[in-house]
């Protein structure tokens, strides 16, 4: 009987950008295929607003492993923000997230944690994964950008790459009430904005976009949301 090899995958920009971005947006099953087959469910799950965005996380997915999913909506009820999700089933990429980034199987928004991997690689490397997390966790925070994470680990992780950045900012923490759950925020200085946008290569277009509405910052924005948008030109979907 053949055994099927698992794939090798490497930690690279497009790797690291993904690894950001399930961070903050996915999560790995922690659970078997069904009632009937026991064994372990390899699926990685994306649940966004942004299904524009979600389709380039597909097409990134697809330049790693070999995979037909695709993005689809999620039925909503009452005027709630209409949403998407992705559904990949494939243990090579399960696995590298899993035990080469060590995310979290399961319910991680209180103990995920910048890979040490990503801590030790390349400046280009951590680049790519911060704009991985920037778009899937980050936005406006206080009249300017910014990260909110459960985890105060994920907290100071960020803060210290942003620090080999010389991204000026600062840190803070709160009780959410209504959740009575601590969380933790990371908030730049006004005059780093276009510092951030300028050497992180943000993909979220719709995000970049408000960033540059709101901040008027300069063509670099521009630039960087028009070179995602044409990442493929059969990104279109009904």
């Amino acid at each position: 009987m053949n055994v099927r090899q698992i794939e090798e995958i490497e930690l690279n920009p497009e790797t690291a950008y993904l690894t950001g971005f399930i961070i903050g947006d996915g999560s790995l099953a922690n659970s078997c295929k069904s009632r009937t087959d026991p064994s372990k469910d390899y699926r990685i799950s994306v649940d966004i607003s942004d299904i524009d965005h979600l389709f380039k996380i597909a097409e990134l997915i697809k330049t790693i492993i070999s995979t037909s999913s695709s993005p689809k909506a999620r039925q909503q009820a009452g005027n709630r923000v209409p949403r998407s999700y992705l559904f990949i089933r494939n243990k090579s990429l399960f696995m590298f997230l899993h035990k080469e980034m060590k995310i979290p199987i399961g319910n991680k928004s209180s103990i995920v944690h910048v890979p040490s991997k990503v801590v030790e690689s390349s400046f280009e490397v951590k680049k790519h994964f911060l704009a991985g997390y920037f778009d899937a966790d980050g936005g406006f925070r206080g009249g300017s950008l910014g990260f909110t994470t459960a985890s105060e680990r994920m907290q100071n992780d960020v803060s210290s790459l942003l620090n080999e950045f010389k991204i000026l900012h600062s840190t803070e923490k709160w009780v959410n009430k209504r959740y009575d759950k601590v969380f933790y925020g990371i908030k730049l200085r006004r005059c780093e904005i276009d510092k951030f946008i300028n050497s992180f290569p943000l993909r979220n277009a719709s995000k970049l976009n408000r960033i540059i509405q709101r901040f008027k910052c300069g063509d670099a924005g521009a630039v960087k949301r028009d070179r995602w948008s044409r990442i493929s030109p059969s990104l279109g979907h009904s």
